[in-house]
């Protein structure tokens, strides 16, 4: 038995410390696909509402881009592909203005621009998920609206190599945080 076996294999609090400790104690690297437009997740709420009514985000850093610093500084792989679809969301230009400052502690963080029905070849539509290590994914799942519901591990060996394949193929399709602002603007 291994560690990652005692860990639990669902989780519905995204404040939980079990799981914020799968960030803290990554080996090597972490992944994460992103294909949603929209994510309604209650810690966002109050500063996502600022957001809204002044065009800013103004925030100072916090421990999660105090953590990617410490990865980052250890060698390890930190990245992140979101498919967007353009026009940008309200809520896709608040998560872009959060993105800056974890790109800045470290985290490489990618965006695939689609049009309309044109989703990139061969990656999953609606399908979020962590791929730590290489060895383990936690599917994300959402209800229509954004709302997180659950984050399950997936244990299968087949899983897993399915997503460091959907890792590679959206990385190579994506362009950086950086060219993507400075070609939006």
């Amino acid at each position: 038995m291994t560690v990652a076996d005692l860990r639990p294999q669902l989780f519905t609090d995204l404040d939980e410390p079990a799981w914020l400790r799968l960030f803290d104690n990554i080996q090597r690297s972490w992944f994460r696909l992103e294909t949603l437009q929209n994510y309604a997740v209650d810690y966002e709420r109050a500063e996502y509402d600022q957001f809204l009514a002044t065009g800013d985000l103004d925030r100072p850093l916090g421990e999660w881009q105090h953590m990617i610093r410490r990865h980052t500084n250890a060698g390890r792989c930190l990245q992140r592909v979101h498919v967007v679809v353009e026009p940008l969301t309200d809520y896709l230009r608040y998560e872009l203005a959060a993105y800056i400052q974890n790109s800045e502690a470290g985290e490489d963080i990618r965006l695939i621009p689609v049009r309309g029905d044109d989703w990139p070849p061969d990656l999953p539509l609606g399908d979020d998920f962590w791929l730590f290590d290489e060895t383990e994914v936690w599917d994300m799942h959402y209800d229509t609206q954004g709302q997180f519901l659950k984050a399950a591990r997936a244990a299968s060996s087949t899983r897993i190599e399915q997503c460091v394949r959907w890792r590679d193929l959206s990385l190579a399709q994506a362009v950086t945080l950086a060219d993507y602002l400075r070609t939006a603007a």
